[in-house]
């Protein structure tokens, strides 16, 4: 039986890198709310573990002990980390299916964004055409390097080296401010260092799915998806032939197939050898001098991804004529979605055609929720 935990603050674990990491308020209520969602990226049997409970106004991490331990099989997170790993030894989860601490501090140096620029490096040197690739971010390491990089580049995203959903960016336009300044400052006091690159005239974000098994890659698929205030916006649900036809829109499929080889070469290479699981690749169409171009390496996110979990339940559960959209809503939602709890998901074939569908519990109290609307 496979054991299911929800824990999206991986991200920020990662960065604390500490057993005792304790989750920000927003981060432990998405967790608690939307926990059930993951029964839908298993097809075994599986119990879905709640890695918090209600406390006061607040939330803190509590696993509830398994009644039968030795019944699980298979421990599946959203991401590995410290403090997931310690919250299920606590409650008795089998050490032989937990990873090491040599393979989370391993996994930790893989997740850093420095990833980022080992990747684009190798990209570029493997690329026929490399002059048509970004160049690799910088990694910069004091307050006088963020000065002297902006000089040169107008434009500028810095990206802390541990962080999700679009959060730990910055942004500088012509100056550094004492605002910006300071907050770099920080990232570096507090992780080492910051990256930073040239902004650019981003067209379409998209991802390339890929798993990590026992040192081989497979590529499961596309992940087409939207940006919010910098950060995660939903995806839409459709097959995979029809997000290259959008995609070819701008860039021709065979640079899209070049850039699948080259990717999962990279990740065989440099990530399999020292990871087995989900890895998705971000990656965008950008405008430049009036050409379409593709970024194919933005960054690794080396656990689930809300992209990877809409490909499959769009692959698993969906009938292949609907089109829709996977996201996330927040807010007090039973009153601000009244209308769309009332819709029902019609089916045709035994697939889900059309309609709007909650995928986790909704209550007076729920903040977060995933929903799919065909």
């Amino acid at each position: 039986m496979e054991l299911l935990v929800f824990n999206p603050e991986h991200d920020y674990a990662l960065a604390d890198n500490h057993p005792h990491f304790v989750a920000l308020r927003s981060a432990a209520k998405f967790a608690y709310d939307c926990a059930p969602f993951m029964q839908y990226l298993s097809e075994d049997e599986n119990v879905v573990l709640n890695a918090y409970e209600p406390f006061g106004k607040d939330f803190r991490k509590k696993f509830q002990p398994l009644p039968e331990p030795q019944r699980i099989t298979k421990v599946v997170t959203w991401g590995w980390d410290a403090a997931v790993v310690y919250q299920l030894q606590r409650i008795g989860v089998d050490e032989r299916l937990l990873p090491s601490e040599e393979r989370l501090q391993q996994l930790r140096e893989l997740a850093h964004r420095k990833t980022t620029i080992t990747a684009i490096n190798y990209l570029r040197e493997q690329h026929p055409h490399p002059e048509g690739l970004p160049e690799s971010p910088k990694y910069l390491t004091s307050t006088q390097e963020v000065v002297d990089f902006v000089k040169i580049t107008p434009d500028v995203i810095f990206k802390s080296p541990y962080s999700g959903n679009g959060r730990g960016h910055l942004y500088a336009h012509n100056e550094c401010n004492p605002t910006l300044l300071r907050q770099c400052e920080g990232v570096i006091k507090h992780q080492g260092g910051i990256l930073a690159e040239k902004q650019y005239a981003v067209v379409q974000d998209f991802a390339m799915e890929f798993t990590c098994d026992r040192g081989a890659v497979t590529f499961r698929g596309y992940s087409l998806f939207k940006t919010e205030h910098y950060g995660y916006g939903g995806n839409l649900l459709m097959p995979d032939e029809v997000i290259l036809r959008a995609l070819s829109t701008y860039i021709n499929m065979k640079e899209l197939q070049q850039t699948e080889v080259l990717v999962a070469r990279f990740l065989e290479q440099h990530i399999a050898p020292h990871y087995d699981g989900d890895a998705g690749v971000d990656m965008f169409v950008y405008q430049e001098d009036g050409l379409y171009r593709i970024h194919p390496f933005v960054e690794v996110n080396l656990r689930k991804t809300m992209g990877l979990a809409a490909h499959d339940i769009y692959a698993r559960y969906c009938h292949p004529e609907s089109r829709g959209t996977f996201r996330i809503l927040r807010g007090p939602v039973e009153t601000m979605y009244a209308s769309a709890l009332q819709s029902k998901m019609q089916l045709r074939d035994c697939l889900w055609y059309s309609g709007t569908l909650f995928l986790n519990p909704i209550t007076p109290e729920t903040q977060y929720a995933v929903v799919i609307t065909l």
